[in-house]
Parts: C-alpha cells; structure tokens; sequence
C-alpha cells in the first residue's frame, strides 16, 4: 500500500512539474534556471514547431520568455 502511495505522488509531482513549464497554445517559450548564486543551471524551449528541449536541472529561480508563434 505503501509502494502504492509513493508510485502516485512521484507521478503527481511530475504532472505539476510538466504543468508549471508547459506553455499556452500558439505560444513558443525558453526557460533559463538559476543557481542561488545566479549561475545558470539548466534551461528549456519549446518552439512552434512543437519541439521540446531540455538541459540542466530545475530551480524556483528562473526567467520565461514567451513568443506567439505565427
């Protein structure tokens, strides 16, 4: 029951963590995270073409910037 509980919150961390980067429809977006010290870390962009890369690790410190695709 134990293993149970455990597999449902890694997978609902994960859904959150996918919602809170993903971006609105006809929108392309990059993601620079941060350091505490503010050394980058890691990064992401999805384009309009639909491709999604990611690098680096996650933080609570990070700069979006968003376009509308054409």
């Amino acid at each position: 029951m134990l293993k149970n509980a455990s597999i449902a919150a890694a997978l609902l961390g994960l859904l959150l963590a996918g919602a809170a980067v993903a971006g609105r429809a006809g929108e392309a977006y990059s993601v620079i995270y941060f350091d505490d010290a503010g050394n980058e870390v890691g990064g992401a962009t999805a384009n309009c073409g639909g491709q999604y890369v990611s690098w680096g690790e996650r933080t609570d410190n990070y700069v979006r910037r968003t376009w509308i695709c054409d």
